[in-house]
């Protein structure tokens, strides 16, 4: 045990977080600690005994550093502790800091990004993972930087956005950053694309299981880490309400969106709106006007795209009408329209949004490659992400990212269990 770093996540591993700065509060430093003997960790008050004979098992903790110190060096991920001058500064304020952080991937100056967390359901509805796709999209393309976890749903379709908008993203996990939120050959490939176009970030050591009681000290650092938290949807019962009052307690912003009161999927980020504890966003730039003064390195905000010119004024009538005093009389029923039911006609190829007959090679433009291999792929039956994957041979995240896409505008269809159809046939 020689070097500083060992000392910082010697402590950060044989103790709660809680009961590590409650040792370090008692003795200053890791080193200080290291060399103590029971009586004086005895001394330390909130210590269980367990936790004692922890601390005094120096011969297995060693070898536990030695080998979170090897993982590191050979996976080429970066150990972040608390006297290290890359420590976000953010995180130095919240109630319980980590004392070690864990990279992998792009290096990122997070005190210099307006970082926003993005926290949604895992069991979200068509919805909340299109709007968790467009959100973690337009606020990457606006310079912001997206940060939110790597499970299903929600965090898994905001890691898409941000990385086909470019990125960087960054991912918080609540296991080792090598070891997949999900052990599958889609999760391995999706973590691989995030530490490509950004970080994956753990406080916990390489080789770590993701288990659920991590979600507790996670989301506080989910929140810390950044300057506002979107709250994109989320049930009644919601570790997401969890990440909300996390956010609130560090007196960061929580945003957002309306959605349908009679969704339950949304029901509870819904009552954050209704309880005052968020505040609604219609657009990510909704979302990043409040900082646009503190952050220079957002990209200016798009022009707003020219209305339709406004009809000419009707000349005035010889005697205006009377405007009658509230309250307004009640108005009068306009007539049904007459529909009329136009003579069946011939489908057209690749006419619009909801043909049922689309040419790719006349229509390419209307495509991404990704696009047109998903459609080409989906013409044999469903199939799932895992396997529509294997079948084009594009990488999982422009997969998903098709499928988002092409499931907005109507060409398919998300089925439950995680399987996709179309309504389409192309050619």
């Amino acid at each position: 045990m020689l070097s500083v770093t060992k000392f910082w996540v010697w402590l950060s591993t044989v103790c709660t977080p809680e009961a590590a700065w409650r040792v370090y509060r008692h003795f200053g430093s890791p080193e200080t600690a290291y060399f103590a003997d029971a009586a004086e960790y005895r001394a330390v008050e909130g210590l269980s005994a367990r936790q004692i004979a922890r601390l005094e098992d120096r011969s297995a903790a060693s070898r536990q550093v030695e080998r979170i110190l090897a993982d590191c060096d050979r996976l080429g991920a970066h150990i972040s502790t608390w006297q290290d001058a890359d420590y976000p500064e953010r995180l130095r304020n919240i109630y319980t800091p980590p004392m070690v952080l864990y990279f992998l991937g792009r290096p990122l100056r997070l005190e210099e990004e307006c970082a926003i967390a993005m926290a949604g359901s895992r069991r979200c509805s068509a919805y909340g993972r299109s709007m968790a796709e467009k959100f973690a999209r337009d606020l990457t393309r606006r310079g912001a930087l997206v940060v939110t976890g790597m499970a299903p749903g929600c965090d898994e379709a905001a890691l898409i956005g941000a990385m086909r908008a470019g990125g960087p993203v960054a991912a918080l996990l609540p296991g080792g950053v090598d070891v997949p939120f999900e052990n599958n050959a889609y999760y391995r490939q999706l973590y691989r694309d995030v530490a490509s176009l950004g970080t994956l970030i753990s406080t916990y050591p390489p080789g770590t299981d993701n288990d659920h009681a991590h979600f507790r000290f996670r989301n506080p650092v989910l929140t810390g880490l950044c300057v506002a938290t979107f709250c994109i949807e989320a049930p009644a019962r919601s570790g997401v309400l969890q990440v909300a009052s996390c956010a609130q307690e560090q007196q960061r912003t929580v945003y957002t969106i309306p959605a349908n009161l009679t969704s339950a999927s949304a029901a509870g980020t819904n009552a954050l709106l209704c309880g005052g504890t968020a505040l609604p966003v219609l657009s990510a730039e909704d979302l990043l006007l409040p900082y646009r003064e503190r952050y220079a390195r957002l990209n200016p905000a798009p022009a707003a795209a020219p209305g339709p010119k406004a009809p000419p004024p009707k000349a005035a009538a010889a005697r205006p009408e009377k405007r009658a005093p509230h309250p307004a009389p009640e108005a009068k029923k306009s007539p049904a329209p007459r529909v009329e039911t136009p003579p069946a006609a011939e489908k057209k190829v690749g006419s619009g949004e909801n043909s049922d007959y689309i040419d790719l090679r006349k229509n390419r433009s209307n495509f991404t490659d990704d696009e047109q291999a998903v459609l080409l792929a989906l013409q044999s039956g469903e199939k799932s992400a895992e396997e529509l994957t294997a079948e084009t041979g594009a990488p999982s995240p422009r997969v998903l990212a098709a499928l988002t896409l092409l499931t907005l505008r109507g060409y398919v269809e998300e089925l439950s269990g995680g399987r996709f159809k179309t309504g389409v046939r192309v050619k």
